[in-house]
């Protein structure tokens, strides 16, 4: 299975620490979603766009061929806030690809805040703080 990350699973600093092995990635981008904070938290939540919105899309990393165990291990880290769900990033190339991500599901979606989540921003202010503490 291929896991498309767009938060804190796209630094290897983060992958690294939860030592759950070393996978083959891609850069892709996610049409239709968006990303936003998690309310008191660092980390973002990934949400579906409504077809009423404007266009928009997310930047992101797929993770190749996952197994079972390291899939076991990223749903224990990414808790019961999130659903692991279907979608379909495109690469570079144009090619779509089979992938699940961890997105917020629209019963929860209270815990996002308005703020768009910025990866830049979360590497140069809050990563070294949330990988230690």
């Amino acid at each position: 299975m291929h896991l498309f990350t767009y938060g804190t699973l796209m630094f290897p600093e983060v992958w690294d620490r939860l030592a759950i092995g070393e996978f083959a990635s891609v850069p892709a981008t996610l049409p239709n979603y968006a990303v936003y904070r998690v309310r008191d938290a660092v980390f973002p939540g990934l949400v579906a766009v409504a077809e009423e919105d404007p266009p928009q899309a997310v930047e992101g990393m797929i993770y190749l061929d996952l197994d079972q165990e390291t899939l076991f291990e990223l749903d224990t880290y990414e808790s019961d806030l999130y659903d692991r769900v279907a979608v379909s990033p495109v690469l570079a190339s144009g090619k779509q690809i089979a992938c699940e991500a961890y997105v917020i599901p629209s019963a929860r979606r209270a815990a996002l805040t308005s703020q768009p989540w910025c990866p830049d921003e979360f590497k140069a202010k809050q990563l070294q703080r949330y990988l230690y503490g």
